[in-house]
């Protein structure tokens, strides 16, 4: 064969594992970003009807000391709303960030592609776009009476399908640790956690693995430690993360 068809033959190779990596990159991508940017739409419809109660919680007393002080908190609250609802919500975040670093080369070795597991985690995150439809209808029925600064704030929280809204509704405070695990113990989590324990069981499946409800318990099981952990490390973080969302006084 002549040597220039060998080089063509080369570069079509070379062509074709480029495109190759394009779609692994494509599809590794597109499906988080489609959640980042859903989530960030519905949370963003609520922003309009939180900045107007916070308006009516934070009005001017008259005081020069005291609007001062409560300028500084308007500004403080506002980027903290802005944050807490166009941004998905970190302890999913840091969970697919741990979950995805521990499946992607147990599965590397099925034939499973990054951008699967990827695709597959955020597909499992889908459940989050009912909590923030459900926290934008628990907003926009809530009257602007009474309401504190913080309660709105809290207020899209109050959707909770959990242990932390039924001791919410009991009126009952858990404190620290016991605090952060009724939070975490939602309906919406525990939808996620199943969701990424059978994606990743099925991606492995399809690579070869044995069909078993022990092996698709294993995944789940891997699932609801990342979960945990990134609860862990969100109650570690967020006092950090509030000076610097809030500026700090």
């Amino acid at each position: 064969m002549p040597p220039f068809s060998i080089r063509r033959l080369d570069e079509q190779g070379s062509d074709a594992r480029g495109r190759a990596s394009r779609e692994a990159v494509d599809h590794r991508v597109i499906a988080p970003a489609s959640l980042v940017l859903a989530v960030a739409a519905l949370g963003a419809l609520a922003l309009p009807r939180l900045l107007g109660l916070l308006d009516v919680a934070l009005q001017p007393t008259g005081q020069e000391i005291v609007d001062a002080h409560l300028g500084v908190l308007r500004i403080g609250l506002g980027r903290l709303l802005l944050f807490e609802r166009l941004v998905v919500p970190l302890p999913f975040v840091a969970a697919g960030a741990l979950l995805a670093l521990a499946a992607v080369p147990a599965l590397a070795g099925r034939g499973v592609s990054a951008g699967a597991v990827w695709a597959a985690l955020a597909l499992g995150a889908a459940p989050l776009l009912v909590q923030r439809a459900g926290e934008l209808a628990v907003v926009l029925a809530t009257p602007a009476a009474g309401l504190g600064p913080g309660d709105v704030v809290g207020l899209p929280a109050r959707f909770n399908v959990g242990v932390a809204g039924a001791l919410t509704a009991a009126g009952i405070a858990a404190p620290g640790l016991l605090g952060v695990a009724a939070q975490a113990a939602n309906g919406v989590g525990l939808w996620v956690v199943a969701l990424w324990g059978w994606g990743l069981s099925r991606l492995d499946r399809d690579g070869g693995a044995s069909a078993s409800g022990a092996h698709v318990l294993g995944w789940c099981l891997a699932a609801a430690a990342a979960y945990a952990a990134g609860w862990a490390l969100h109650a570690a973080l967020y006092p950090t993360l509030l000076l610097v969302v809030m500026g700090a006084p």
